[in-house]
């Protein structure tokens, strides 16, 4: 058998995506020499220069996977956090979706995934994490898709007819663990005589890919997780944070009578959530990876033409631009009508959290401001108007959809990415007073509720990797406050009603000890930080610690960059846009103690995430400062 640290040396290396940021276009021009920056830079060039090799890039499956429209232009995505739970009827026959127990899923308890299944910066599109990740997640699994592997006449058919020198025995791991990209030749000759099932349709793509003949069903699921936080001064036991919905054990699902192919779990079986657990599949689609590669690899080739004054990084730039967006055959349709689709029977749309995975629009938006104001002659009219009827479709879909409108009414970090792209989107389509209204929106209501005055972030700490998340919805409300300083506003000092803002939340997740999560996720947050409110001893220590100077957000992230923040010029006189104010407080401003977010005026419990939910009683504790670090 080949051993595991081999198979980490087959798979391909993976690093993290950039954040999602903006950078004022005068900024960029103006201060594309300076030295302090060069590290970062540097960085930006190379970065520039692989993903123009590697690319270019698009949403369409090279497996013939479609979306239920059967338009491969469509963005197809998985929910990542879902599960297959088949709960077969009876015991019946072996069928290759069962579990290890004869086909009586109930009776087997569920694994947990390994913790290492984090994605890293961003949502958990199932993009940014490496193969290493994903192989050993695979294989931890091993002994049980193999016992599947062994038992199931079809796949001993399959054994046989596969060639011997690959094949040696039952329990070779190639057939479970190989990915399906940048595979070696041996590797390939087995895949090719594994069944197929039919490409094209939502319910024929398989769940785990073409690499493996065996359906995610068979993996033993991981147990439902809900993280659970002591009470500070609370004599009651302690309080389940955020809870996910599952079907009822008193059903079952009707037993099939024959051998099932790896895709019929999809629409036979209920999939259900695990908060904060990647399932592994999610992968064999390209879309999440295509789009942050492709906006990555279009901001920095145009910013490594501007450093360079090199006309050839903007002709990489456009052709990875051309590609996603525009060329006939590769381009992508402006909507995400199939985005995060969640699993099971019945199931065949996308969901309210599909448009994060979009995030990476922000960068391509600002990467077209740049050009614009550099006069490129690369960037042609004819280009720049295909990209705006792109954009402009693309925003009408948002704000029209009610995929989109329910990804703005959330409180979390979904509504402050929903605002992030609605005004990232208006400001390239040269309508600032809009992005203007969008952002004051924003900060007068989803924002509000946000922050504690402690710093916390209740709708994002509640989770099963509070780190994480406080990380992500920082990273979102941060590029906001930028592109309001685009406009001309500033919101860094912008106050939620408890009197807290973006800095007491960054100050806060500073002083949180992140466990088993990155703390790499918080360093750009820190620099920007430093960057809008000016510095201090604690951010240069940090900064210090984690090499700052030599990431790409580094060039971002400096009070040049910046007109309106307190650490500007401008910025230093002019304090918060916005202060939260009371219906019914006769124009008294100021902070008001904790009490039920706005949203759960009109629901009892919320939906944050695909299948997660929560209720004022469980988020309360953490505006109240009364839930202990769980890693302390």
């Amino acid at each position: 058998m080949l051993s595991y640290s081999l198979i980490v040396l087959l798979a391909i290396h993976r690093t993290l995506g950039d954040p999602t940021d903006f950078v004022h276009p005068d900024y960029v021009l103006q201060h594309a020499h300076d030295s302090s920056t060069n590290s970062a830079k540097a960085t930006i060039t190379r970065n520039a220069q692989s993903l123009a090799k590697n690319g270019p890039y698009s949403i369409i499956n090279n497996n013939g996977v479609s979306a239920p429209s059967g338009d491969k232009h469509d963005y197809l995505s998985w929910a990542p956090y879902h599960w297959p739970e088949c709960n077969w009827c009876g015991t019946g026959r072996t069928h290759l979706v069962h579990s290890g127990n004869g086909g009586n899923e109930t009776d087997t308890e569920p694994t947990e995934p390994p913790s290492d299944q984090d994605l890293g910066p961003g949502e958990d599109t199932g993009d940014n994490y490496d193969d290493a990740s994903y192989v050993q997640a695979r294989f931890e699994h091993l002994d049980n898709i193999l016992d599947l592997a062994s038992r199931h006449n079809r796949l001993l058919r399959l054994r046989r007819s596969a060639p011997s020198s690959v094949i040696e025995n039952s329990s070779s791991p190639i057939l479970s663990l190989a990915p399906t990209t940048g595979i070696p030749s041996a590797m390939e000759s087995v895949l090719d005589v594994l069944p197929q099932a039919p490409f094209g349709t939502l319910s024929l793509i398989p769940t785990v890919g073409i690499s493996s003949g065996i359906s995610t069903g068979s993996l033993p699921t991981p147990t439902s997780h809900t993280t659970s936080q002591h009470i500070a001064g609370s004599s009651s036991a302690p309080q389940a944070a955020v809870k996910t919905d599952k079907p009822s054990k008193s059903t079952c699902t009707p037993s099939p009578t024959k051998s099932i192919p790896p895709s019929a779990t999809w629409t036979t079986c209920p999939y259900v959530a695990r908060d904060g657990q990647v399932n592994p599949d999610v992968r064999t689609l390209v879309g999440a990876g295509a789009i942050n590669q492709a906006s990555d690899g279009f901001l920095s080739n145009v910013l490594a033409s501007v450093f360079s004054g090199n006309r050839q990084y903007v002709k990489a730039a456009v052709n990875i631009l051309n590609a996603f967006f525009l060329d006939p055959e590769t381009r992508m349709n402006p909507n995400v009508n199939y985005g995060q689709v969640v699993r099971g029977p019945g199931n065949n749309v996308g969901t309210f959290t599909g448009p994060l995975d979009m995030r990476g629009l922000i960068k391509v938006t600002n990467a077209i401001m740049i050009l614009r104001s550099s006069n490129s002659p690369d960037w042609t009219s004819e280009l720049d108007q295909k990209m705006r009827t792109w954009m402009t479709q693309y925003l009408q879909w948002l704000q029209s959809n009610p995929i989109g409108q329910k990804a703005r009414s959330r409180p979390n970090n979904h509504g402050t990415f929903y605002y992030l792209s609605i005004s990232a989107l208006l400001l390239a389509l040269d309508k600032p007073q809009d992005a203007t209204n969008a952002l004051e929106e924003f900060f007068r209501t989803t924002f509000q509720d946000q922050i504690a005055k402690s710093g916390e972030q209740p709708f994002e700490s509640v989770r099963t990797r509070p780190f994480h998340y406080r990380c992500f919805n920082l990273e979102g409300l941060i590029v906001l406050a930028k592109i309001g300083d685009y406009l001309g506003k500033n919101y860094w000092d912008t106050k939620t009603k408890y009197g807290s803002t973006i800095k007491t939340a960054i100050d806060f997740t500073m002083g949180v000890k992140p466990g088993s999560e990155k703390i790499e996720e918080l360093v750009p947050h820190v620099a920007a930080a430093m960057a809008a409110y000016g510095p201090s001893q604690a951010y240069t220590n940090f900064l210090n610690k984690e090499n700052a100077p030599n990431e790409p957000f580094w060039f971002y992230d400096q009070v040049s960059a910046l007109s309106h923040a307190p650490a500007s010029k401008s910025g230093s006189s002019k304090r918060s846009m916005l202060v939260w104010r009371r219906d019914d407080d006769d124009g008294v401003t100021g902070t008001v103690d904790p009490e039920c977010p706005t949203v759960f005026l009109e629901h009892e419990r919320l939906e944050i995430d695909n299948g997660v939910f929560v209720t004022c009683k469980e988020l309360l504790p953490y505006y109240l400062g009364h839930v202990e670090d769980q890693y302390s």
